[in-house]
């Protein structure tokens, strides 16, 4: 499995005493740490869950928030930043990973995730359900293009190939479902291997 156990060593890079020096104002805000342990804090109010974590094999740093009545549904830092729609001025790409394995790293980074949360994520630490719809909602629409993006790549690839082999209805049938997605020159690649096919040209062409 890849649920890999903490080294014991993990406990001297401080991310529990970190987290909890950090993420004071949450216990402004009427939460309570009701788990403290080397790679996890996780605090809960009535209504909300915040987890604090760093990775037990790829010691990255994140937090997730969610509600308690939904325990699945979480929002990562990522998302709340693209719901409050910062993530250039916050210095976000498409994926931030603060990925440390440092005592130093540690001290410079938990106390900058803990920032983010107190300057973006009040309304879900609140509880807010609109505002959770909404960022979940933003959630799902980049989980759609990203899907779309890596499937784009995937028949680009093979499109090459295939153009290679000249192989023109390989072509059209790789580029058909993507159509609209489809840049100026690669339209016009599959105008050109659709007039081939028809032609009865090419590699592989279509039975009339």
């Amino acid at each position: 499995m890849l649920n890999k156990e903490p080294s014991p060593e993990r406990a001297k890079l401080g991310f529990r005493e970190s987290v909890l020096s950090s993420f004071k104002f949450l216990n402004d805000a009427g939460f309570r740490p009701v788990e403290q342990e080397m790679t996890l804090v996780r605090y809960e109010s009535p209504e909300v869950f915040v987890n604090v974590y760093h990775g037990r094999a790829s010691f990255e740093l994140g937090v997730e928030i969610g509600r308690l009545k939904e325990p699945n549904n979480k929002l990562t830092l990522y998302d709340i930043v693209a719901w409050a729609g910062v993530e250039k001025a916050e210095g976000f790409g498409h994926h931030v990973a603060f990925q440390v394995s440092s005592c130093e790293g540690v001290h410079e980074f938990v106390p900058k995730l803990a920032a983010l949360v107190e300057k973006h994520a009040a309304p879900f630490l609140r509880g807010d359900r609109a505002a959770f719809d909404s960022a979940f909602e933003i959630q799902s629409e980049r989980a759609k293009d990203y899907a779309k993006s890596v499937n784009l790549s995937d028949v680009r690839r093979r499109v090459e190939t295939a153009w290679q082999a000249k192989d023109y209805a390989q072509v059209v049938d790789l580029y058909g479902p993507v159509r609209d997605d489809l840049t100026e020159v690669e339209a016009k690649r599959m105008a050109y291997a659709e007039q081939q096919v028809m032609s009865g040209e090419g590699a592989g062409r279509r039975k009339r």
